[in-house]
Order: C-alpha cells, then structure tokens, then sequence
C-alpha cells in the first residue's frame, strides 16, 4: 500500500484544487502517527471522517503498514484529483513516503427516497428513483431479488467521469447484446457525456434524422423489474433519477406493464384505446384539412352543409386555421412546462378558453376544427411515453402537409412513411418491431 513522491501528489492536488472553497486539508494524529486528511468538505462529512480515524485505533501503531491495515486503506490508483472529485478521502505522511484511501463519511447530498415527479403509476409500487446510483439500485434490488442480476460499470469520459451501470438478467438476457452494449459504451469511455440522446447515438443502427426514440425512460423500480424480467437491458446513470430500458420495442407505446393488474378483458379494453388515441392524434387534423380542402365530395351533403355553416365568414383555408391552433396549443404546452407547478394549469387553462373564445368569435377559425384539434390534442397523451408522444406532434404536421396536398392519399402515403420508420428502426440490431419466422417442421 506504500505509494512514494506523495509530496509531488501533494502539491499537484493542491495546485488542481487548493482554490476550491470546499478544499479540506486537516493535519490528524492517528496511534501515534502525523497524518494529512485531504478531502472535498462538499461531498465528505469531514469532521465525521477524522473522528472515525480517530477512534480506530488509540493504541500506537509501530509503522505506517500496520496503520493502514487497521484503518481499511486501499492503494490509490489512478488520477488523485478525480478520486478526491468522487467524494474520496486521501491520507498522506506529512514527509512524502505513503499515501492511500480511507472510507468517507460522505454528505447527506440526495434527496430522500419518495414518489415519482414526472411519471403517474396507478397500481404497483409508487417508489421513485433518485439521483444517487447506490439507493437505486438498492430500489431495484427490493422489486427483483434475483441472483441473476448482473451489474457491470462503466465510466464515461475524460475529465469528467460519469458512471453507467449495465443492469440485466443473465437468465433471460440475450448475452449477444448486452455485450454490444457494453463494448459500444467502453469505445466511447474518453468522450465527455452530454446527454441521454449522446448515449443513444452510440448504440442505434438508425439514421440520425429518425425521430423515433431508441430507449424507454422511467421512475419506478417496479417497471425496470418488469423489464428486466422480459430480457432487456437497463441503463442507469449517475445524477439520473430514471432508467434508461433498451431496446425498445412497439409493444411499449400501448402496453405497461400495470396492466397485467387487470383482468384479460379490461386490458385488451386499454391497449385498443391507446391504440384508438394514436389514430386520432395522427389522423384527425390531417382528415379535416383533406376531407374540407381536396375532397369534399366524400362526405355526405348534411355534413357538407354543417361544417360549411360552421366555417362562414373564416377567411383562411382549412390548412391555415389547423396550424393557428396547433400553434397555439404548443405554446401553452412550452409555457406549462416552464411555469411554475402552482400557477401553471392555471394559467393554461385560462389561455386555452380564452384564446379559443375569441379566435372563434372573430372568425379567425371554426368551431368544428377546435373540437378537431383539442380531440387529437387529448388522444396524442394516450400513448405511453412522453418520447413517444413528441413523435406523435411532430408526425401530426407532416400528416397535414400531406393531406392539404393529396388529399386522403397523402395520409395514406404519411402513415406508409411513418410505418418504415418503424419497420427499419433497430437498437445493435434488435428491431423495433421484433419478428421470429415460423420455421416448418421437417
């Protein structure tokens, strides 16, 4: 454990970090030997640390190896700096000849385990992720007791690490992949970590411009356990206070795995409404801009003559007054986003009736393509996923475009792109769509 030229590590510490307001460097007797604490009272509950050296030994110690046995140091290796970034503790001989780690009494720096912020569970567990990696796994350790679980770390980056556990089930995992996922992860281990879609990027086999997402995000350790369970792999990363599940799968935007709660009936009920609600958020403005702009001659002349009365006095084709309320209702959806929670739906809902009252009274629009647009405004949030429902508002424009052009054709051709999209998408050559071929028995 004996590391020499700690006086070199010493100065180099020092220069690297000694501007720092929470740079700790706390000179300590420990049996009977001088020592030097060095540590990031940010993270190190510094105090607490130097105590528990205290009280560890009160005997002397006859040299600096018996000491380090006593206290449960370990050989440094690697950078020093980024250790002590880590919220390690470093101990050093005032004269330069050893140096190792201690454990730390670390800050109480995370928030207590509760609920989840930005994902509703009616039936499960209600526990919720945290930032701190140990606790979730912890959490997921609580909803799979599996010895199968295997854990493998990574760290990404140069300067800055950032941690990633690979989590997947050993027993049901197709080992092929996982191993991809780690070798893809560990070629990219010296680039600096940005983001989620970085990490994305790293793994997909789509093109960048597909708009479709390549991971499930989630709170809750009860849905990763079911995850786990049917063979994917879950990503968790350091400061994340969700789980990142690859690969995903179609099946993901209509089922979850709560509905295994209800009886047979009563979720095939709820698949076919979340499928009902993607229909219509796609398919709903893009049929009021063909049906009103290229084909009005499909409906029948009752309809004809409703929507007609409906729309006297709006001086803007059909396409023009769908995207002035498209537009307005992404509006409130950016500034219910960024307001704050206790003014927020408040201040939407007044937005939205207002608005809407007066575009209407002012024969901006007609009221029938507010029923239109609120109707697919409300279905496009029965999908599962919020990634999912970004692809759905996106797709909803080029489906208009394609409408007010080919009429029901340019749907047709819309929903023809948008399943390719889905049909090529693939994570290490997992499909987004997983399709076996029925082998004949010879």
């Amino acid at each position: 454990m004996l590391v020499k030229h700690s006086k070199t590590q010493r100065k180099q510490i020092v220069e690297q970090l000694g501007h720092a307001l929470d740079f700790h460097i706390q000179p300590l007797l420990i049996r009977g030997i001088p020592l030097e604490i060095i540590a990031l009272s940010s993270l190190v509950d510094v105090a607490a640390t130097a105590r528990r050296l205290s009280e560890a030994g009160r005997e002397h110690a006859s040299n600096w190896e018996e000491l380090l046995g006593e206290l449960g140091a370990e050989t440094p290796r690697g950078d020093l700096v980024q250790g002590l970034l880590e919220g390690k503790t470093l101990i050093l001989q005032p004269e330069g000849t050893g140096a190792a780690w201690v454990q730390s009494e670390m800050q109480q720096l995370y928030r207590p385990v509760g609920t989840t912020n930005n994902q509703n569970i009616l039936i499960s567990s209600q526990t919720g992720f945290i930032e701190n990696l140990t606790t979730n796994i912890g959490l997921i350790r609580s909803e799979l007791r599996s010895p199968d679980l295997k854990q493998v770390n990574v760290d990404i980056g140069s300067h800055e690490k950032r941690r990633i556990l690979v989590l997947s089930l050993t027993n049901v995992a197709d080992p092929a992949l996982v191993t991809d996922i780690e070798k893809a992860l560990q070629a990219h281990a010296n680039k600096p970590f940005a983001s989620l879609q970085q990490v994305s990027r790293w793994l997909r086999s789509t093109p960048k411009w597909s708009p479709l997402p390549s991971f499930v995000k989630t709170e809750s350790p009860h849905e990763v356990a079911f995850f786990l369970k049917k063979g994917r792999i879950v990503l968790l990363i350091d400061g994340y206070p969700e789980a990142i599940v690859i690969p995903v799968e179609l099946s993901d935007l209509f089922i979850a795995d709560t509905d295994r709660e209800y009886t047979p009936v009563t979720a095939f009920m709820i698949v076919s409404f979340r499928i009902l609600g993607v229909l219509i958020a796609i398919c709903a403005p893009a049929s009021y801009v063909a049906l009103i702009s290229v084909n009005p001659d499909v409906m029948k002349i009752e309809l004809i003559y409703s929507i007609a009365l409906s729309r006297v006095g709006v001086p803007y084709p059909s396409l023009t007054e769908a995207l002035i309320l498209l537009f307005i209702i992404e509006m409130l959806f950016e500034a219910l986003v960024r307001l704050p929670k206790s003014i927020g739906p408040a201040m939407t809902m007044v937005g939205g009736i207002i608005l809407g009252q007066a575009v209407v009274e002012a024969s901006l629009v007609s009221s029938l393509v507010i029923i239109i647009i609120a109707a697919s405004t409300i279905a496009n949030f029965t999908v599962i996923g919020y990634h999912f429902t970004l692809v759905i508002r996106l797709w909803r424009y080029i489906m208009l475009f394609f409408a007010s052009m080919f009429g029901p054709l340019g749907i047709v051709c819309g929903f023809y792109i948008l399943l390719s999209l889905v049909s090529s998408a693939a994570l290490m050559r997992h499909p987004m769509i997983p399709f076996e071929p029925i082998r004949k028995k010879e």
